[in-house]
C-alpha cells in the first residue's frame, strides 16, 4: 500500500511548476494527488509548520511518523481542527530550516486513504522541504506616510485629531442607490480606514493612530461575517518591496474589532500581507484567506540573479476566524517556477517574483488569483493545490485575443457565465500608455480570452501600482486606480459616470461601493459651539462619526448644565461629516440630538452637554 499511496504524491522535491501542470492546460481538472498540507513537494514550508490531513478525522489516523533529514524524529500531537476541517499533527518542536521532511501515516481504514487522494491505501508517504528562512530589510523610509497638511485634508472643530483626505468630484453621481465608497489614506499623514457618500462628503473615519508614524491601513471593505455585513482591512507596516508585516481586522456595525486575523503555523510572527483578506464560508463556518510575504534562500540563476540568492514566496492561508487556526496553505513557490516572472533582478534585494495580489474563493473547491509579476490569473484546485488554469503570462492556458494581455494586474474575479474583471496597472515599466479595467470571457471550451470591454479614465492616467475594479449590482463598473489618485464609475456601455480624486500624494489601495452597510457607534455625537459676532448668536458644530442614520440634527439650550433642555431654532438636516448649525438663544449650555429622517432620536445619539 506504501508504494501505491506514494505513485500519487503528484509533484516530488525541486520538481518545476510546469511538469505538475494538467497535460490539457486549463481545461480538466487538475491531476488528483494527496490530500495533505504542507503539499507533496513543497519546496520551503514554514520550519513551525503544522501537518495537517484535511480529509481523514482524527479517529481514522492509527500512527503519524515525521521524521527531519537533520532534526531527526518529531513527537507531536494530533488535533482535530475546526468544522470539520480534518486532523492537524503539531510536532513538539520546529523542523530544521532547509532540510527534507518525510512523513508517514498509518490509517485504521483504507476509506480514509481514499479520502485522501490514495485509493484503498492504509498507509500515506510523503515529503516536503522547510524553507531556509532569510530575512525582509526593515521599514522602507518611503513607506512612512508624509506630514498632512490643510492642502490635502480636512479639519474639523469637533474631531481635532481627524485629519481626512479631501476628495473632489467631477460629474454627478446619478444613482446614491449604489452607495458608500470605501478607502484607505495613504501618503495623507495620517493612514487610516474611511467611507464617504455619493457627494464625496466623509461618513466615517478610522486611523490607525492619532500619531503621525502610525501603522498603515489598506483594503478598506464590507464583507460578510456570520450572515451580516462587516468591515474589514489590514492594519501594519509596509517593508520593501512593497509587501506587510501585520494582521487584518474584522469590525462590526458599532466599529468595534470582533476579531483580528493573524498568520499561522510559523507565519505568525512575520504577520499578513497587505494585498489581500477575504473572507469566505466553509459549510457553515467563516473563514479568512490572506496573504504571507515570506523570503526564503532560492536559486535565482534562471533570472539572471545568484544561486545563493533570496525570493520572496507568496502563501495564501486559508484560516477558521473563530479559532485563528489554519486550515488550508498553499505556496507559489511550489507550483510556479522563478523563471514565469516578468519582474527585473535586482541585485541585493528579495526578489519579489510572483506578488500575490487577490483572492477570491469560488464555489467549486477552487480559488482564483492574481499574480502581479508574472503578469498571470490562476484557477487552484485547493485538494491538491495544483493549478488548473492560468490566464495570461509565459504559460497561459487560453488563446488572448485583441485587448486581452495585461501587465501588472490587480484584483481578478471571476464571475458567473465565465466573466472575469480585473484592473490591469500596465506599469512598471511602462508596457501600455494608459491603465486600464477590463472585462474578460474566458471560454474553457474554445480555450479563447476575449476582451468584453476596457474602461479608461478621464484624463488618460497610468497606474504604477495597487487598483481595483468592480461590478455593481445596477451593472455599472466601478474602478479605483491605485497609485493614481482617482477612482471612478461607468455605465455598462463604458461611458465614465464620474471622477473622484484626491489631492496629490494621497491615494487609496482600493476602492469599493457597497449599499449594504448601516454604521451604529456606540459613542456619542460630537459637538463645540463657538459665539458668533453679534449677541446670542451661536455657531454650534455637530459630528457623528461613523452613522449612516443621522438625517437631522436638533440643538436644546439650557440655563445650567444640569437644568432643563429644550429646543433651540428648527431643526437643520445632515449636511457634511460636520454640520454647522446658527443659533440665536440666551442659554449657556447647548447639546445636540441625532434624529432620523422622520425626526426620531437615535439610539446612542444625544451628545454631551457644552458650553460656549
Amino acid at each position: 500500500m506504501l508504494a501505491a499511496a506514494g505513485a500519487l504524491l503528484g509533484a516530488a522535491p525541486g520538481r518545476t511548476a510546469a511538469a505538475a501542470r494538467p497535460s490539457t492546460p486549463g481545461l480538466s481538472s487538475a491531476p488528483r494527488g494527496l490530500d495533505v498540507l504542507p503539499f507533496p513537494g513543497t519546496p520551503d514550508a514554514a520550519p513551525a509548520t503544522n501537518i495537517d490531513f484535511p480529509a481523514i478525522p482524527a479517529r481514522q489516523i492509527a500512527s503519524i511518523t515525521a521524521v527531519g533529514s537533520r532534526s531527526g524524529l518529531h513527537s507531536g500531537r494530533l488535533s482535530a481542527q475546526p468544522a470539520g476541517h480534518g486532523t492537524a499533527f503539531t510536532p513538539n518542536r520546529p523542523f530544521t530550516p532547509g532540510e527534507t521532511v518525510s512523513v508517514t501515516a498509518t490509517l485504521r481504514t483504507p476509506a480514509a486513504g481514499t479520502a485522501s487522494g490514495a485509493p484503498h491505501a492504509t498507509r500515506l508517504h510523503y515529503t516536503f522541504a522547510t524553507a531556509r528562512v532569510a530575512r525582509l530589510p526593515t521599514i522602507s523610509p518611503a513607506a512612512a506616510p508624509l506630514a498632512a497638511s490643510s492642502r490635502t485634508t480636512h479639519s474639523f472643530i469637533t474631531a481635532p485629531r481627524l485629519k481626512p483626505p479631501i476628495v473632489t468630484l467631477s460629474g454627478r453621481d446619478t444613482d446614491a442607490r449604489s452607495g458608500h465608497i470605501f478607502l484607505d489614506a495613504q501618503n495623507s499623514g495620517q493612514p487610516a480606514a474611511y467611507f464617504i457618500d455619493h457627494r464625496a462628503d466623509l461618513i466615517w473615519y478610522k486611523p490607525s493612530s492619532t500619531k503621525r508614524r502610525g501603522p498603515s491601513i489598506f483594503n478598506v471593505r464590507v464583507q460578510g461575517y456570520h450572515g451580516h455585513p462587516v468591515l474589514t482591512y489590514w492594519q501594519g507596516r509596509v517593508v520593501p518591496p512593497g509587501v506587510g508585516k501585520g494582521k487584518d481586522l474584522i469590525l462590526n456595525e458599532h466599529y468595534q474589532t470582533i476579531h483580528t486575523v493573524t498568520a499561522g503555523d510559523g507565519y505568525r510572527k512575520r504577520g499578513t500581507d497587505l494585498h489581500e483578506f477575504t473572507l469566505g464560508r466553509q459549510g457553515h463556518e467563516d473563514v479568512a484567506f490572506v496573504t504571507v510575504a515570506a523570503p526564503t534562500a532560492a536559486n535565482l540563476t534562471s533570472v539572471g540573479g545568484p544561486a545563493n540568492g533570496t525570493v520572496l514566496d507568496s502563501i495564501i492561508q486559508e484560516i477558521d476566524v473563530a479559532t485563528n487556526k489554519v486550515v488550508w496553505e498553499w505556496n507559489a513557490l511550489h507550483h510556479v517556477p522563478i523563471n514565469a516572472s516578468y519582474q527585473p533582478y535586482v541585485s541585493g534585494q528579495p526578489y519579489d517574483y510572483f506578488h500575490l495580489n487577490s483572492i477570491e474563493q469560488l464555489s467549486n473547491g477552487r480559488i482564483v488569483i492574481s499574480a502581479r509579476n508574472t503578469w498571470a490569473v490562476y484557477s487552484i484546485d485547493k485538494s491538491t493545490g495544483k493549478i488548473a488554469w492560468q490566464l495570461g503570462g509565459k504559460h497561459s492556458s487560453f488563446r488572448l485575443g485583441s485587448g486581452v494581455r495585461f501587465f501588472w494586474q490587480h484584483h481578478a474575479t471571476l464571475h458567473n457565465n465565465g466573466l472575469l474583471t480585473l484592473f490591469d496597472d500596465g506599469a512598471p515599466p511602462p508596457e501600455e500608455q494608459q491603465s486600464r479595467a477590463l472585462e474578460i470571457h474566458i471560454g474553457t471550451h474554445t480555450r479563447q480570452a476575449t476582451l468584453i470591454h476596457a474602461y479608461t479614465h478621464n484624463p488618460p492616467t497610468l497606474a504604477y501600482g495597487e487598483g481595483s475594479a468592480e461590478v455593481l449590482g445596477n451593472h455599472d463598473v466601478f474602478v479605483g486606480w491605485g497609485s493614481r489618485q482617482y477612482f471612478s464609475e461607468y455605465a455598462p456601455g463604458g461611458s465614465q459616470i464620474f471622477s473622484g480624486s484626491f489631492r496629490t500624494p494621497v491615494q487609496s489601495y482600493r476602492a469599493y461601493r457597497f449599499n449594504n452597510w448601516v454604521g451604529l457607534p456606540l459613542q456619542a455625537p460630537a459637538v463645540a459651539v463657538r459665539k458668533a459676532s453679534t449677541a446670542h448668536h451661536f455657531n454650534v458644530y455637530a459630528s457623528w462619526n461613523g452613522s449612516t442614520r443621522v438625517a437631522k440634527w436638533r440643538v436644546l439650550g439650557s440655563g445650567s448644565r444640569h437644568g432643563s433642555f429644550s429646543p433651540v431654532g428648527r431643526r437643520v438636516s445632515w449636511s457634511s461629516f460636520q454640520t454647522t448649525i446658527e443659533i440665536t438663544s440666551r442659554d449657556r449650555w447647548f447639546k445636540v440630538e441625532a434624529l432620523t429622517g422622520r425626526g426620531r432620536l437615535l439610539a446612542h445619539g444625544t451628545s454631551r452637554v457644552v458650553s460656549p
